[in-house]
């Protein structure tokens, strides 16, 4: 049943897809896991600078710029801190799936407002309009835009076409129980697609696998996606019939079989 944090999308390949926003209450908690993460970090850079500091002579001269090598050395500092606040979102979240470990402990996301998952350029422009949404928390101005919004998206969301969405968790042993259940379903109506001169016969049961795996595969673990695209794939080899689907990746085939294989209305 859809709530009205829910999101739909219909995908280029005719898959609906619905996504659940995350709640605000689980971005701050997110939000304060990392900052913290980050401030333990940056407390290390500033142990580092502090110990440089202390072989050059004077400790306070590194930020004072009273010696020659400190405006170098305070310079570099803030820099580092700077490209360690951006880089942390940046890189967990184009690297990782949307996730730093923050929005992991969570459980939440960032994916692209149409279901995808967010590319490097998304990623970056977020973040880059992070520093600028930062300072309009100050004003509460960034605590508004969350709340207005019909998919609770902060200003760099807005525009890097992004949404923050929760994680739905679907283990290997759950498909696997889908699949015996279809295989010992009483009705199992075969349906055919003549329209390529070939068809796939799938069962009514096996095409919900189908739909339920390409609805929620972007949230699925990468090793655990894995194994259940191999099985899914193998699965829909074995009802290819007057088709050559030799030729195709597993994935390829999963979509075509979904694709082309008509649907009950």
């Amino acid at each position: 049943m859809s709530t009205v944090d829910d999101i739909a999308v219909l995908t280029s390949e005719n898959v609906r897809l619905t996504y659940t926003l995350a709640n605000l209450g689980s971005r701050a908690l997110a939000f304060l896991a990392d900052t913290l993460i980050i401030a333990l970090i940056g407390l290390s850079l500033t142990f580092i600078f502090m110990s440089i500091g202390l072989s050059l002579g004077d400790i306070g001269a590194m930020f004072t710029g009273a010696e020659s090598g400190a405006p170098f050395l305070a310079a570099l500092f803030i820099v580092l801190m700077t490209i360690l606040y951006w880089g942390y979102y940046f890189l967990f979240e184009w690297m990782n799936y949307g996730q730093t470990p923050g929005k992991k402990l969570l459980g939440i996301r960032v994916a692209m407002a149409d279901g995808g998952t967010a590319d490097i350029v998304a990623c970056a422009v977020r973040n880059v309009i992070r520093l600028i949404d930062m300072l309009l928390a100050v004003f509460g101005i960034t605590i508004f835009i969350l709340i207005f919004t019909p998919k609770y998206q902060r200003l760099g969301d807005i525009v890097a076409g992004t949404v923050v969405v929760k994680l739905r968790r679907l283990s290997f042993s759950d498909v696997i129980l889908a699949v015996r259940s279809a295989d010992r379903a009483v009705e199992t109506t075969a349906v055919e697609n003549q329209s390529a001169g070939g068809n796939f016969r799938l069962s009514d049961a096996e095409m919900g696998l189908i739909e339920r795996f390409l609805t929620r595969k972007d949230s699925i673990p990468e090793d655990v996606k894995i194994r259940l695209t191999k099985d899914l794939a193998a699965r829909i080899r074995s009802k290819a019939y007057g088709i050559s689907v030799d030729d195709l990746s597993d994935d390829e085939l999963i979509q075509l079989a979904w694709s082309r294989t008509p649907k009950k209305t």
